[in-house]
């Protein structure tokens, strides 16, 4: 069987501290609430594309102890198939703490553990049967896994949306297999070196990352919307933001991502469609408190 979407990428157990405002170097504050959530971005991805209703698997790798367990009941009950999913031994699952103060924002900090001893072989072995439409990853896992990731979705005819998150320093290695990159203003920034502020600068930026060599490019502006180019129309595409009030912006990325690509499965020919209905998801997201749980369903974004 042919999957819509097959997606690669970090698995972690998230902490989410809530505060009024961030502390300042060397503050003590005290902590409204703690929640504890699955994520990583190829788990909040996968979860994404199974609200979406299509055919989709999740590779990475958790540990052998608790978290790991948790994850992995947690995502089958989220529609999430966990086949291709890695249990390592002595090594702990991905942890994720993230800060969230009054307005929705965010700093993380994350233990990779298990997503960074991913390696190409395990990648190779879960890919062999698998056939799909789109494969969407991003750069949390080993570097070797990566790479052998994208080398077969390539050989496999996949059309490959990679997520620049976080970028690191062998991402130019990973553009001669991308189809479309995503990368936000930050991750713009670091790629390009061209300063983001702006429509203007996001699309000088995508038509530099365009010229390495990728089809298509879209510039993430957070509450300003993004900027595609389709390199092979030689168009722009200004998708607004829906405006909404945003109460945590965690994992809005992810879900832009796992919508782009669960849209794109449904219809690889419109990608200006598809950008659009991932920019209404990932404001709807922002909306809602928690994680995971807050992700809307394809129903959901049909009545928006």
């Amino acid at each position: 069987m042919v999957l819509d979407v097959i997606v690669m990428g970090a698995i972690n157990m998230d902490m989410y501290v809530h505060v009024d405002d961030f502390p300042k170097y060397g503050e003590n504050i005290q902590a409204k609430e703690l929640d504890q959530q699955v994520g990583g971005k190829g788990s909040n991805q996968a979860v994404t594309v199974a609200k979406q209703g299509v055919n989709q698997v999740l590779i990475g790798a958790v540990g052998q102890d608790d978290f790991g367990k948790q994850i992995l009941t947690t995502l089958n009950q989220q529609g999430v198939k966990t086949d291709a999913i890695i249990n390592k031994e002595d090594t702990q699952t991905g942890i994720a703490v993230a800060v969230v103060d009054h307005t929705g924002e965010n700093t993380f900090m994350v233990i990779l553990g298990a997503n960074m001893a991913l390696n190409a072989e395990e990648v190779e072995e879960a890919m062999a049967p698998l056939e799909g439409k789109i494969f969407l990853l991003n750069l949390e896992t080993s570097q070797e896994s990566v790479l052998a990731a994208l080398k077969m979705a390539k050989k496999k005819n996949m059309y490959i949306v990679l997520d620049p998150a976080p970028e690191g320093s062998y991402f130019e290695e990973t553009l001669q297999y991308a189809d479309l990159v995503t990368p936000n203003q930050q991750e713009t920034e670091r790629i390009t070196g061209i300063t983001v502020n702006n429509v203007e600068d996001a699309k000088k930026a995508a038509k530099w990352i365009a010229d390495q060599g990728v089809s298509d490019v879209i510039v993430k502006l957070g509450s300003e919307g993004s900027v595609l180019y389709e390199s092979k129309k030689d168009r722009f595409t200004i998708i607004e933001a829906t405006k909404v009030k945003a109460i945590n912006t965690v994992g809005a990325g992810d879900i832009f991502a796992g919508v782009l690509a669960s849209e794109l499965a449904r219809n690889s020919d419109d990608l200006v469609h598809a950008a659009k209905i991932a920019s209404k998801a990932s404001a709807l997201k922002v909306s809602r408190p928690g994680g995971q749980d807050g992700i809307p369903t394809k129903e959901e974004l049909d009545q928006m």
